[in-house]
């Protein structure tokens, strides 16, 4: 299968880390845009939320041979700043998969989780600077031949979070990084403004969705 970047549809963190485990990957490399601790937070308030016939029936926590089998194939990286997430994409992951360069039967992935809400708080939160992010991220996956996914999903902690979760594809953010928001409650850009629906679409395949948001 020819590798593919694409945007996927995962509400809670168990249901992402499902997604990527279903598939039968040589290898893969998750990156997680948080703390590690903060990770194992939301794992931990997302399967509480679960129903317990349903955290019971629930893949990721039931010790089958096929996920065990699969898990050593996993690495999983902690970026808890835009910074570590750049350095990484960089320069850690280009030398982790130098040698995998040119073979075209890879069957290797890269995920990241939450790399809109990593940008959110900084004034990199702009087409330009999520730009600059995911541009490394899609070199760097095209010349080791990898299939790239990322997700946004859900605050477990704080289902309402509208700063977190799909609705963070369709906000408005500036074309530049850095810009002011505009009125008193700071709810607006100064200048033109963008979705990053748009800005991710010139390398990612995002499926159809109704959700929409404002963040203030």
């Amino acid at each position: 299968m020819a590798p593919v970047r694409r945007i996927i549809n995962a509400r809670s963190v168990t249901d992402f880390l499902q997604t990527v485990l279903d598939q039968d990957w040589s290898s893969a490399t998750i990156i997680v845009c948080a703390t590690r601790d903060s990770f194992i937070e939301q794992l931990l308030a997302t399967v509480q939320l679960q129903s317990a016939e349903m955290a019971g029936n629930h893949h990721l926590l039931s010790k089958s041979l096929g996920l065990l089998s699969r898990s050593h194939k996993v690495k999983t990286v902690f970026c808890p700043t835009l910074e570590h997430l750049r350095a990484y994409l960089a320069v850690g992951l280009q030398s982790q998969t130098s040698n995998a360069e040119g073979k075209q039967n890879s069957r290797s992935l890269l995920a990241i989780l939450n790399p809109l809400s990593l940008h959110l708080p900084t004034g990199e939160f702009s087409a330009q600077g999520l730009s600059r992010t995911l541009s490394s991220a899609v070199e760097v996956s095209h010349r080791a031949n990898m299939t790239i996914l990322l997700c946004e999903c859900q605050d477990a902690l704080d289902p309402t979070n509208v700063q977190r979760g799909e609705a963070l594809w369709y906000v408005d953010v500036p074309l530049a990084g850095n810009s002011m928001r505009a009125g008193t409650e700071g709810s607006g850009w100064t200048g033109r403004t963008v979705p990053v629906k748009r800005v991710v679409e010139r390398w990612f395949y995002l499926e159809n969705s109704t959700t929409e948001t404002t963040i203030s």
